[in-house]
């Protein structure tokens, strides 16, 4: 497996991916592949930083996040469906602790009904800070 930082070109993939991730975590987001596509194009051009883990040339996961000064926030973390279970987002986590995230804290959202994610996370040593409640 390869990481390395993600380009403009990677955008229609990553708004792929991204549709999936919507799709998988049941988020309301009701953007098509289009408007993705310009969302993804815009936060590369823009504040947000992506690193992809590459598998025979193919992208199989990504990981969206921005610096937000003290520390880091990130945004999405997406593993292809087909490759999943295979540690590829400990991998992908791994590496950008040892090679990005070196000198701040992360922090991130997760959907409380996404249990999966939930676990991971927690399995990965993330602990729950606040509760964001919404109405």
């Amino acid at each position: 497996m390869e990481i390395v930082r993600a380009e403009l070109t990677d955008v229609e993939i990553l708004a792929e991916l991204n549709k999936h991730l919507i799709e998988d975590e049941r988020h309301p987001n009701s953007m098509n592949i289009a408007q993705l596509t310009q969302r993804m194009k815009a936060w590369l051009a823009t504040d947000y930083i992506c690193y992809v883990a590459k598998q025979n040339a193919g992208i199989v996961a990504y990981c969206l996040y921005r610096d937000e000064g003290g520390h880091y926030y990130m945004r999405q973390l997406y593993v292809d469906r087909a490759h999943r279970r295979k540690g590829i987002a400990t991998q992908l986590l791994d590496w950008l602790y040892e090679n990005v995230w070196t000198n701040k804290k992360v922090r991130l959202d997760v959907l409380a009904h996404n249990e999966d994610a939930v676990a991971f996370y927690k399995n990965y040593g993330f602990r729950i800070g606040v509760f964001r409640m919404e109405k």
